[in-house]
């Protein structure tokens, strides 16, 4: 499975473009770490550095861990046996992490709720790798370091720093949260009928994950345009040290 070691490629050409120049920033006239464009690329660095973490190789040196360790919480030996194919795997992060998070940071600039989508999904991941190392009986499972030391420190700045006085109301931070739950509980929905064998033909929960990214962008601009409109939500922010 080569997708997370392309995408290791992508995420260190951003972590350049990211401090190396001004051109993932939408407004120079700030520091970078309060600049909304910015962050959501930063979130699409991160993400893409915490796919090698489940599909590349994790701490222990596993390769393609988080699909076995998934799938071994479903009761199979590791995942060769498992119903779940590796198509299935790249079709979750593939269409989510290399194109609908980067559009939504694209689109940032005008519709800064879209660019932050990605920390909601980021929030709701963080918890999921500590739950699933508690169901495991162990503390890591693949993933859970870059969660606690890439997605949990980069999304409680995000709410510091854009959320509360001078920026989104905090009810825009809980629909992203929302949201994010929304996103994963349809990953489930698709994932858990295939591991039960309800299903035996993996395409249809496949052509749902790329539904599931289309999502990604469309509801929070939807949600942006009759909730959260950025004109009335959120005041220029504050220039920082």
């Amino acid at each position: 499975m080569s997708f997370p070691w392309l995408g290791l490629i992508g995420a260190i050409s951003l972590l350049l473009l990211l401090f190396g120049s001004d051109f993932l920033r939408s407004d120079k006239a700030i520091s970078r770490w309060r600049d909304l464009t910015w962050l959501s690329w930063a979130g699409v660095t991160a993400y893409l550095i915490h796919n090698v973490e489940e599909y590349g190789i994790d701490v222990f040196g596993r390769t393609y861990a988080f699909p076995t360790s998934m799938c071994q919480l479903f009761g199979f030996q590791d995942a060769t046996h498992c119903p779940a194919p590796p198509a299935f795997f790249t079709a979750v992060n593939v269409p989510m992490f290399w194109f609908a998070a980067p559009i939504a940071a694209l689109l940032s600039r005008r519709h800064p709720l879209v660019g932050l989508a990605i920390y909601g999904v980021m929030s709701v991941n963080i918890v999921a790798h500590v739950i699933g190392g508690i169901v495991a009986g162990s503390i890591y499972n693949p993933g859970w370091l870059t969660a606690m030391l890439l997605f949990l420190p980069l999304t409680a700045w995000v709410v510091r720093t854009l959320f509360g006085r001078g920026g989104f109301r905090h009810g825009a931070w809980v629909f992203l949260i929302g949201w994010g739950i929304a996103l994963h509980l349809i990953l489930a929905g698709s994932l858990v009928p295939l591991m039960k064998g309800w299903i035996s033909i993996s395409a249809p929960a496949m052509v749902m994950q790329v539904v599931n990214a289309g999502l990604l962008i469309a509801v929070p601009w939807l949600a942006e345009r009759w909730l959260f409109h950025p004109r009335c939500d959120r005041s220029p922010a504050t220039p920082g040290p």
